[in-house]
């Protein structure tokens, strides 16, 4: 049995290759099917507005439907266009009515058209025509009220069908104000009406398809120097440059009853040579049977305006092209225009994405009311505007600093009008500043003096280190000073000035470790470095000197050399292999049982940081403990679980196959931590064991007790 949807297409699909249609006999013989069934299923195609039926004597011909879906029009159609389904629900409504009527199409699209605003409902009378069944479409011309204000719409009510059988109602709305009051005008009386044409500034003139002119008021006639009689004797088209004619003519062959009025802009061609614009509304004036009588056309003088567009133009591009990021803002601070240097300053695309924001969304330190406050004073003095000194935040995150300023723009009675505010980007200056200051305090608090001095040898600054290293100098005397003045308090120093001027003429520097003895008879061991700076062009600028008292550190390395020397020797007289580093890793003891286990002597070793290579190398089992002091105690336990911990000490023992020609060998080590006499770490000792024999001697007892 053939279903109803697949019989539907059967019947579409005849009709296709038929065009000019088929009677329902024909279509019942060529599907080979009941004739009753091929008339109820014609009756459903029609209902759905997919075929159409002509009369044609006593047969009814049908055939496919040419019509175009309501949806595929609404974008692109001048007129507003509502459709409401049997139900009352708005299904379908396009832009244009929207913006008619001040809606919004997601907010009515699928409610009731009773929730539309009173106004419209009272304009349109939605009911009368859905209750209405004599006919399947009306026009009508109504008038919408809305506050003050008044406008006349040219409405068409047409009966509709939709795909799935459905009736509805389509309402296609023309705004049709300018018609309505231009046909309003035209009825009133001829004397009356020249009357108000002829005190008209507005040009006005009559004429046909070819220009030629029928009537022209005194507007007209005195702008082009000529009377009523001679304006009858020229085209309008003479009196335009081509381009605006081909304008006017083409807006001339569209117009229609329907659609009589068009408007465009043009240059109208003065005797005097020169031009002037106009904005032109021609309306096409027809008979009562639609035939075209002739045209009218009304122009209004825009020169001015086109004159303050095109100052605009430039005004606006040359903003546009500014370096310069420049944000205009209203009253209330809320930004109306940016141009690509803001908003490639904050990292905007578009000035859709700006337009509306308050300027505070930007610069959130600046008052608007303050800026409210600087147009207001502009009504008195004149003033440059209000600086600001803010931060911002870019849209990816990054901080940038500001320096904004904000006037006001005033029209020509000196009333403000708006705001306008100029950011300058001076993150890179702001930076600079704030690392000079951190440069300038970090060397008046360094612990190492520092003191700049002039191409002639005056000292021109010195940080307080620097004072308190060279103290033998009178406080207050050292800045303004030569520099040889100040050294002459220290013999050893001095003595070297030479060598030092030597120096920085040959190489641009000079570092020396100098030692003197103090007037208590304490030692004083200082460390001098000087370098002359040069500007781009090798102009001598200055040279930078720095001083560092080493006295305590040149103690504490001869005492831990001392230390470490004793350490060597008693490191060297232990039998079983040993070996020490510094908290840094470097080797700095390996006895002679570590040589003769690694196979490699101390004059190697000694200095190397590569002691845990060399030993895995040698022997891959061999542990290193002294690496571990770094580990917490819990990771010592999760990563070396054979490793125990007895005080500071580690211990652990291992087997080395590699040991006794491949017989292996059972080892101890232990790894404990050097502190200095302040109990600061300075170094790890460890010392391995050969501890074979007892391993085996014991394995041997206790496997003599088990027998």
């Amino acid at each position: 049995m053939v279903e109803d949807g697949e019989f539907l297409n059967r019947i579409r699909g005849l009709l296709k290759i038929y065009p000019r249609g088929l009677t329902i006999s024909e279509i019942s013989q060529r599907l080979k099917c009941n004739r009753n069934s091929v008339a109820k299923y014609l009756e459903i195609l029609q209902i759905s507005g997919t075929v159409e039926m002509q009369q044609m004597g006593a047969a009814k011909v049908f055939y496919l439907s040419q019509r175009v879906p309501i949806s595929s029009l609404l974008g692109f159609t001048k007129e507003g266009i509502l459709v409401i389904s049997s139900d009352g629900r708005i299904i379908q409504v396009n832009e244009r009515f929207c913006r008619m009527f001040d809606q919004d199409v997601t907010t009515i699209t699928g409610t009731s058209y009773l929730m539309l605003p009173q106004e419209i409902l009272r304009a349109f009378h939605f009911d009368t025509y859905f209750d209405s069944d004599l006919e399947t479409e009306h026009t009508a011309v109504v008038t919408f009220t809305k506050y003050d204000w008044r406008r006349f719409f040219k409405v068409k009510y047409i009966k509709t069908v939709f795909d799935d059988g459905r009736s509805g109602l389509t309402i296609i709305v023309e705004d049709v104000t300018l018609e309505t009051e231009m046909e309003e005008r035209l009825r009133i009386s001829e004397a009356r009406y020249r009357g108000i044409v002829e005190d008209q500034t507005e040009l006005i003139c009559r004429y046909n398809r070819d220009g030629v002119i029928s009537f022209a008021n005194g507007a007209f006639c005195r702008l082009f120097q000529m009377n009523h009689t001679e304006a009858l004797q020229h085209s309008l088209f003479e009196f335009m440059h081509p381009d605006a004619s081909r304008q006017i003519k083409e807006g001339m062959q569209s117009c229609s009853p329907l659609s009589p009025v068009f408007e465009s802009e043009f240059e109208f061609k003065l005797p005097s040579g020169q031009s002037r614009w106009y904005h032109w509304v021609s309306r096409m004036l027809a008979d009562d049977n639609g035939g075209i009588l002739e045209y009218q056309g009304v122009g209004r003088d825009i020169t001015e305006r086109k004159n303050a567009e095109r100052e605009l133009l430039i005004k606006s591009h040359a903003m546009d092209s500014s370096i310069v990021p420049i944000a205009l803002l209203s009253m209330e601070g809320s930004i109306t225009y940016v141009n690509r240097a803001f908003l490639e300053l904050w990292g905007y695309h578009s000035p859709d994405e700006v337009i509306g924001l308050p300027f505070k969304h930007f610069a959130k330190d600046i008052d608007v009311s303050a800026a409210l406050f600087l147009s207001q004073n502009l009504l008195h003095e004149d003033r440059s505007g209000y600086v600001y000194e803010v931060d911002g935040v870019r849209r990816d995150g990054s901080q940038i600093n500001l320096s904004v300023t904000i006037s006001g723009v005033t029209g020509s009675d000196r009333y403000p009008i708006c705001l306008i505010a100029y950011l300058y980007d001076v993150t890179h200056w702001v930076r600079m500043v704030r690392e000079l200051e951190i440069k300038d305090t970090a060397i008046a608090h360094s612990y190492e003096g520092m003191a700049i001095i002039t191409p002639d040898d005056v000292v021109m600054y010195a940080n307080p280190s620097f004072k308190r290293i060279f103290s033998r100098v009178p406080d207050g005397t050292m800045v303004g000073r030569s520099i040889e003045w100040s050294l002459s308090y220290y013999p050893q120093i001095i003595s070297s000035i030479p060598d030092i001027r030597a120096a920085l003429k040959e190489k641009g520097n000079f570092t020396r470790v100098f030692s003197d003895t103090g007037e208590d008879g304490s030692s004083l061991v200082i460390q001098v470095h000087l370098s002359r700076v040069f500007d781009k062009t090798g102009v001598h600028l200055c040279t930078l000197i720095s001083a560092l008292d080493i006295t305590s550190q040149r103690t504490m390395e001869e005492s831990l050399a001392l230390m470490v020397e004793q350490l060597e020797g008693t490191v060297d007289q232990m039998g079983d292999p040993t070996f020490i580093i510094s908290r840094d890793r470097m080797v700095v003891a390996w006895n002679e049982a570590m040589e003769i286990l690694t196979g490699l002597n101390k004059h190697e070793m000694i200095g190397s940081l590569k002691y845990q290579e060399v030993i895995r190398n040698s022997n891959p089992s061999l542990p290193i403990l002294v690496d571990l002091f770094d580990l917490s105690p819990k990771e010592l336990i999760q990563i070396y679980p054979q490793v125990s911990r007895v005080g500071n000490s580690f211990y652990t023992e291992a087997f080395v196959p590699g040991f006794h020609e491949g017989k292996g060998t059972y080892v101890w080590a232990k790894a404990s931590p050097i502190t200095d006499t302040s109990g600061r770490v300075i170094g790890y000792i460890q010392t391995i064991k050969d501890m074979t024999n007892w391993k085996r001697a014991v394995e041997s007892v206790v496997g003599k007790t088990v027998g």
